[in-house]
């Protein structure tokens, strides 16, 4: 990207006509989920489109204002990131976590039908061209918070994303063909999936054997259905032998049985080869308080009623 621009200037300033070494090709990107760089810890990919025609719009807009001013610096969220989340049909959203699993640096990637910006966003300078109609624009200031938006990119009507400063770097190695193969990738499937670091679940386990073996293992998926009576979960930990995931199960095991105490949630783990699988329904009535206590983890107090 910037050897791209380095040669636009030197062609402006150079004499004679000895001619210039050609420029980069253009990135070759046609997906949301191609912009999101190999660095980041979790990747959610939600399927906005199905969550649209479960809770209608008027629902989703103002649960898109509360969850962009509750993460805002300022009094208002950023009226095109709610504007484009409310037309995107896909929505990626990769980040760093903190100790408290809240989003640090992150890119959130859209995909949908976008109204097409014409002239540079409020707060951003002129557009950068990057050849096959992909296009960025960059804060005039740096953002507030670590992880406000300093840029934005925009691929024709079809793909939008926001990137924090952090990450600017790993998303031009990404769109230079430099990515890392080590970039999680959800799973193209149900209402709502996520790939993350499988080490990030040794935060919760404590010390002990339980902790190595969640920090050793390769990878970590989930993918979730919402459904009219609630919500079915898979969870899948790809461990590095059969006899790890076997202990692990069983380790699992135990603390599932004290997490859930008396409650009738239907859950069961279990080995499979180099897998340990977890699979758990949950009606709307169990869902309500459990998002509760998950949007309390984030704040300095828990939810009311919690038991974390």
């Amino acid at each position: 990207m910037r050897r791209r621009a380095l040669l636009l200037g030197l062609g402006a300033a150079a004499c004679g006509p000895k001619p210039l070494p050609p420029l980069p090709p253009a990135p070759a990107i046609s997906s949301a989920a191609e912009l999101i760089p190999a660095d980041l810890d979790v990747v959610v990919r939600l399927d906005l489109a199905r969550v649209k025609a479960a809770l209608g719009a008027t629902v989703l807009t103002a649960l898109a204002h509360d969850v962009l001013a509750r993460d805002s610096a300022g009094p208002d969220p950023d009226e095109l990131v709610v504007g484009s989340l409310l037309a995107a049909e896909q929505v990626y959203l990769a980040y760093r976590p903190s100790s408290l699993w809240t989003p640090l640096d992150r890119v959130l990637a859209l995909q949908g039908r976008f109204e097409p910006l014409l002239r540079a966003p409020s707060g951003f300078g002129g557009a950068t061209d990057l050849g096959r109609d992909l296009r960025y624009w960059d804060a005039k200031v740096p953002p507030a918070t670590r992880g406000g938006v300093a840029r934005i990119y925009a691929l024709g009507d079809r793909v939008r994303a926001f990137v924090s400063e952090a990450e600017l770097d790993a998303v031009e190695r990404t769109l230079d063909g430099a990515a890392s193969p080590r970039r999680l990738q959800p799973p193209e499937e149900g209402t709502i999936s996520l790939a993350a670091r499988p080490r990030l679940l040794g935060r919760l386990a404590g010390s002990g054997s339980l902790r190595d073996l969640l920090e050793d293992a390769k990878s970590l998926t989930a993918v979730a259905d919402l459904e009219s009576d609630g919500v079915r979960l898979k969870l899948e930990l790809l461990l590095a032998s059969a006899d790890e995931a076997e202990q692990l199960a069983r380790a699992g095991k135990l603390v599932l049985a004290r997490a859930l105490g008396e409650t009738k949630l239907e859950v069961t783990l279990r080995a499979e080869s180099e897998r340990v699988l977890l699979a758990a329904e949950l009606s709307r009535a169990q869902l309500a308080p459990l998002l509760a206590c998950v949007w309390g983890a984030g704040s300095a107090s828990s939810a009311p009623g919690c038991s974390w």
